[in-house]
This record gives C-alpha cells, structure tokens and sequence, in this order.
C-alpha cells in the first residue's frame, strides 16, 4: 500500500512536468512558425494572403474617389497579374508626401491604420527619390503637369496671363502653381483669384460660372469638364508652370524588392498592351507616357 501511495502522489507532479513539456513545445512551435512567416518575403506574404493591400488618396478624382478612378482601376489590373485581390486602403492627404510615405507606406499610421502593400500615384523623381531612403518609387505610368480650363466664351485661347486682370481664376491653395499666380508680374492678378481647398472645388466653380477659367493638374481639369463643349484645356503661358511636369508611379517599403519588380512587370504589360491608357481615357484623362 505504501507504494501504491507514493505512486499515487507522484502522479500529479508528473502530470503537470509533461504538461509544462507541451506547453514549451507549442510554444516553440509557434516561434518557429511565426520565425518562418516573417522570413517570407513581401512577394510571397501577398501571393500566400492572396491580397495586394493599396494605398489610395480619397477626394482625387478622376485618379481615385467615392471607390472608383483610374488608379482604383490599374490596381485592380496589377493584382490581377499577380493573381490575387486588392483591398484598398483609404487616406487623406496629409500635410506633405513625406507623411503620407511614412502613414501608408513604411510605418503605419499611429492610430494603427496600414501600412499597404504599394501606394499608387506616388512621385518618380530621382531628386525627391534620392531624399527618402525608407520607401522605393518605380514604375511610372503617366506623367502630370499643370493646365488652365478655361470658358470658351470668356476665353478663346490663353496666350499669355494678362486676361486674369479682368477674368476670374479658381486655383487650389497651398501648391506651386497657386504660388506663382500670386506672384507674376508682380502680384497683379492677386485680386482675382479665389483659392480653394480642392481641384475638383476650382473645376465646380468653372462649370458654374462663378469663375472664367481654373488652374490645378491637367489630369484633375480632364476628368472634370470631359465631354462638356463650354469648356476646353490650355497649358499655362508661364515658364515655370510650362517646366514643372513630373511622373506618377508607385510606392513600396524599400527592402520590398520581390514585390517591387512583380508590380514592375505588371505595369510594363499594362503599359505595353495599351490597358493603362483604355483606363485613363475611360475617365476622361489623355493618358501622357512618363
């Protein structure tokens, strides 16, 4: 009886040994698994998820609003060549592209929002390029620049900006071009500006008649006043606002190289087999090679 006893009071402390021993052997386990999940590459991950998560500026039409735009539609294109889904990843512009870059692209947002997988509409400038080591910018498939709509019958063609002495412009805000109108020829055309928060605010007071011509991205005019005969596209009879033209792409965490050149790829085809002009054109927007 006395080792029956003893066996019987060992029994316990055995059974908690050979648990605490699974317990150490699922938790390795689980190490190890999620050690493998990590060394897979960005590639890999969204092929495995079947999801390419984008990052997508709200209020830009025609480019991306309201869930639709021609960077919603090659998104769609790009993960498709993939052979996946997109889930698409809303955010507002930010204070500048730098923070933009960091919420959607390589960190997160500290409210716990992204980072994606790839941001469209992102800038190709080797300059800009040169400046942000934490993100890598590729992929170019169209080229902006700015542009006046103007109202045919106040204005027939813009061949230089002396008609903004009696004509009103609507500009947005807080960019280069808003910047030089305010300062050619010396500030005389101060008076007859009225500044916006948007582009797609300076296009509605066009098409309202409460301004006779709007300044913002030619993308921006295009997909505003398509398809409306009051209205046509002049470029800007102004050095500066002639010069400035700069290639749109996309945007992944540098490191992203297997993801990088996939997407890559994907765009040289949709570029090549005419697909991301179609797109463009469907919204209104004359699609300009980078």
């Amino acid at each position: 009886m006395a080792g029956l006893a003893g066996q019987m009071t060992n029994a316990p402390v055995a059974g908690r040994c050979l648990s605490w021993i699974l317990l150490l052997l699922f938790s390795v386990l689980a190490v190890a698994g999620l050690a493998r999940a990590q060394e897979r590459s960005p590639l890999e991950q969204v092929r495995q998820s079947g999801i390419l998560k984008v990052a997508l500026y709200k209020n830009f039409a025609p480019f991306s609003h309201d869930g639709k735009g021609t960077d919603v539609d090659i998104a769609n294109a790009l993960a498709a060549k993939l052979g996946v889904k997109t889930s698409l990843l809303w955010f507002d512009a930010d204070e500048n592209m730098e923070d933009d870059l960091r919420n959607m692209v390589w960190k997160g947002h500290y409210l716990g929002y992204g980072p994606a997988d790839v941001m469209m509409h992102a800038p190709v400038d080797r300059e800009y390029m040169a400046k942000v080591d934490k993100v890598a910018f590729f992929a170019p498939y169209h080229r902006e620049r700015y542009a006046f709509a103007i109202r045919l019958e106040k204005l027939a063609k813009l061949e230089s900006l002396d008609v903004f002495e009696r004509q009103l412009l609507a500009l947005e805000g807080d960019t280069l071009a808003t910047s030089v109108m305010l300062s050619a020829d010396g500030g005389r055309y101060r008076s007859q500006l009225k500044l916006t928060r948007t582009a797609a605010e300076a296009v509605t007071m066009l098409k309202s008649g409460a301004v006779d011509a709007a300044l913002a991205q030619q993308g921006e005019l295009e997909g505003g006043i398509t398809g409306d005969a009051r209205f046509a596209i002049d470029l800007p009879p102004h050095p500066i606002l002639q010069k400035r033209q700069w290639a749109i792409g996309l945007a992944v965490k540098a490191g992203s190289k297997d993801l990088a050149e996939a997407l890559q790829k994907a765009m040289n085809e949709l570029l090549a087999d005419g697909t991301v002009k179609r797109i463009m054109q469907q919204h209104g927007v004359a699609h300009r090679a980078p």
